[in-house]
């Protein structure tokens, strides 16, 4: 009897080891998430912020179609993305807000953009948008990157209408409200696991009225892009057109760790924007931290402004530490994203970095360069390290003594372009909606957390965090 005791003790005490193993691993808000939230911006930091989000402001407003007025997907074309579109449409607030268009110039802007995209019958399959539409009247553009639907830019339009929609109710609302019950994610997921793919492509290039197929690809790894699908697609007010809500706990959550300092679940490839880019408009500080465990799935429990905190520091302190080998970094000069920038072959194009801990193993640093935009979005989670690095960025100069990378808005600029590199002392003189716009809304929610407010507020966004378990702090 003794002999049983003694194993059923040691048993015991393994179990409890285990448990204590797991909860060491959840990644929980910290103190330092919570100092951030009370960090007390100065003057002269609202004066920097004013000049840094007026240019973005201007950026979404002044480069819009006609009669459609949706944003440019970035300079110098006549597509738009809908995701950039997303977040022009919870850029209008903010205008309001902040003085720089009225409330019935900015109510009118989101009604042209709504009535063009809801009302245009060949820019969705199943409700779910086209990446790239005319920017004009929101139809499908033949000369479009690609001509596809897709999961992710539709999460994204969704997610930044929803705001506009409560700030200005009436028909603006009608028609986000219509958008989102019009969104048939069941029809995207897989048929084995109900894992959402990456969109749907039509066998005709000029139509969506015709035979086609899902594309091969879905969300499986946890991250930015992945939570807004699957928070949208169990949310559907339409019992036929959600998901389970275990499905969003089915990706995959790996630790990953730089150096000593504290681990977090990583992305696929690492890249800054999969981890900020939901919290655009998910404030995940209202929340404990969510826990697989109840829905089927596996992993630690996370809290994920927490999680995007500790990422940012890793990321910061990655850039720090390769400075000596890429010019453009520094202690003050940090936020590697994907942007528009000189390629191995010194010409502009669109890099995209993969930077360790990550999923895919790779650590590909794109000669250095540095996006702003990455960093801007990092002021609700590190305020301090952020305006620091911002007010470096925007002294930089070039040859000439002219700014290099800072583009005034008080002289017709649009504030930061979108990248620089200081080896080969260049900055594209580009702008790129999706970048733009996270500066924009991630400014001002560390401010005065206004688009936060308003997308917790819609029922859509209630619904998804009743049905994914989501308990409020």
């Amino acid at each position: 009897m003794a002999y049983r005791s003694n194993l059923c003790a040691l048993a015991a005490l393994l179990v409890a080891g285990c448990s204590l193993l797991a909860h060491g691993q959840d990644i929980l808000l910290s103190p330092e998430a919570d100092a951030a939230r009370r960090y007390p911006f100065t003057e002269e930091d609202n004066l920097l912020l004013d000049e840094i989000q007026r240019g973005c402001f201007n950026y979404l407003w002044n480069e819009a179609g006609d009669p459609a007025k949706l944003v440019r997907d970035r300079t110098n074309t006549e597509v738009s993305s809908v995701a950039a579109v997303g977040f022009q449409l919870s850029a209008l607030p903010i205008g309001v807000e902040r003085g720089w268009v009225s409330r019935e110039e900015a109510e009118q802007r989101a009604l042209a953009i709504l009535r063009a995209l809801v009302k245009e019958k060949d820019n969705k399959k199943f409700g779910i948008y086209l990446h790239f539409v005319d920017r004009h009247n929101a139809k499908l553009i033949t000369d479009a990157p690609e001509v596809q639907t897709s999961t992710v830019d539709h999460a994204i339009l969704q997610s930044g209408a929803i705001p506009a929609g409560i700030y200005f109710g009436g028909e603006v609302r009608e028609l986000v409200d219509k958008l989102i019950a019009d969104a048939n994610w069941k029809a995207y997921a897989r048929p084995d696991d109900q894992l959402l793919s990456f969109g749907w492509r039509s066998s005709k290039l000029d139509t969506l009225d015709a035979e086609g197929e899902l594309r091969p690809w879905v969300w499986h790894v946890t991250g930015a892009e992945e939570t807004l699908c699957y928070m949208h697609a169990v949310a559907s007010p339409k019992d036929d057109h959600k998901l389970d809500p275990t499905v969003a706990y089915k990706m995959k959550r790996k630790l990953g760790q730089h150096s000593n300092m504290l681990p977090y679940i990583v992305t696929w490839n690492g890249a800054m924007f999969t981890y900020f880019f939901d919290q655009c408009w998910i404030d995940y500080r209202r929340f404990e931290a969510d826990d697989p465990a109840e829905f089927g799935g596996e992993g630690p429990r996370v809290n994920w402004f927490e999680n995007t905190r500790r990422a940012f520091a890793a990321h910061r302190q990655r850039c720090i530490e390769k400075s000596p080998e890429l010019i453009s970094l520094g202690q003050n000069r940090w936020g590697v994203g994907p942007c528009i920038g000189l390629n191995e072959l010194q010409q502009v194009g669109y890099l995209v970095q993969e930077l360790l801990p990550n999923h895919s193993g790779m650590d590909q640093w794109q000669g250095g360069t540095v996006a702003p935009y990455v960093t801007a979005s990092a002021l609700p989670f590190m305020p301090a390290e952020t305006l620091a690095a911002l007010r470096e960025m925007k002294e930089l100069k070039n040859a000439t003594g002219y700014p290099l990378v800072w583009r005034s808005p008080s002289e017709g600029g649009y504030g930061f372009l979108d990248s620089f590199n200081l080896e080969h002392m260049h900055a594209p003189d580009e702008y790129v909606g999706i970048d733009v716009g996270p500066m924009l809304l991630l400014i001002e929610n560390a401010r005065t957390g206004l688009i936060w407010n308003l997308f917790h507020q819609h029922p859509n966004t209630r619904r998804a965090v009743e049905r994914l378990g989501w308990v409020e702090r």
